[in-house]
């Protein structure tokens, strides 16, 4: 019979104390050992009360990275459909977006998984969407100025790690319309998003008139004739895919191929070749 692995407080503060021994047989026992702890320390690094220098956390999550890439794998679980199969199912959606968000943590830092904030933050926001409905949201999250657009660097990975963004972190167009939609669905709310090049629009009814929104832009409202200029400035078939709402599954795919293309051009090729990996299960070819 084989034995479960030690994933104690104990187990791990053993090896907190063998990170400064870079070595390379302790090094590779140590991550060899970290491995049974699927990516993430952060709860039980709470729980002993330890302190780790920056500079062993950033190794620590260093070492804890392949775990997440390989728990990412396994919890990677797209129907045969590919992205058809995700087309409307916003939990599946939802499910993959927790995945990659945890792919994306440090595996070190505290905090709420995606779920858990979502729920927090609509249950924080319900009599405001139930008063104003979603111009009340889009106020409450980025006319207030909570939650923030990362113009300096709107291709980084971090954008994507939503988890991150729910406790405070910025993020880029799409990052942000995607808590915006999450939070709508969960509040009974009817928003839909508008998928345009290197931004992201969420459109709702109020008081009898559509309005169109950017998150990115501290949510900011966009009149039919703005949206008709910037039309003319895209290719048909843009022009054709921003005529309706982005589904789940088209969403789910920008955001690999965001992902993708930022990992490359930061010279990270096996987490470029993950989204590439993870993307060849919802598509065949280019949407």
């Amino acid at each position: 019979m084989i034995p479960e692995p030690d994933t104690s407080p104990e187990r791990l503060s053993v090896l907190l104390r063998l990170l400064d021994d870079d070595s390379p047989p302790v090094r590779q026992s140590v991550e060899s050992a970290l491995s049974a702890f699927g990516g993430d320390v952060s709860e039980i690094l709470g729980e002993i009360g330890a302190h780790p220098a920056e500079s062993d956390l950033e190794l620590l999550s260093t070492l804890l990275l392949p775990s997440r890439r390989d728990r990412l794998r396994r919890e990677w679980v797209v129907p045969a459909g590919g992205a058809e199969a995700v087309l409307d199912d916003w939990d599946l959606f939802e499910a993959l977006l927790r995945s990659v968000s945890d792919y994306l943590h440090d595996g070190v830092t505290l905090r709420q998984p995606l779920g858990d904030a979502l729920d927090l933050l609509a249950e924080e926001l319900e009599v405001v969407a139930a008063v104003e409905g979603a111009a009340g949201i889009n106020r409450a999250l980025f006319e207030s100025g909570r939650f923030t657009a990362n113009h300096r660097e709107e291709d980084h990975p971090a954008n994507y790690d939503l988890a991150a963004v729910l406790a405070g972190g910025p993020s880029n167009a799409l990052g942000l319309g995607l808590i915006f939609l999450l939070l709508a669905r969960r509040l009974d709310l009817d928003v839909e998003g508008i998928s345009l090049p290197q931004s992201f629009l969420c459109r709702y009814h109020d008081d009898g008139h559509m309005i169109l929104t950017e998150p990115h832009m501290k949510g900011r409202q966009l009149s039919a004739e703005d949206l008709a200029h910037r039309m003319r400035r895209y290719p048909r078939e843009v022009r054709v895919v921003a005529t309706r709402p982005a589904a789940p599954g088209e969403m789910l795919v920008r955001v690999l191929e965001e992902l993708a293309t930022a990992w490359s051009v930061r010279g990270v090729v096996e987490d470029a070749e993950l989204m590439e990996e993870l993307l060849a299960t919802l598509v065949k070819m280019p949407f």
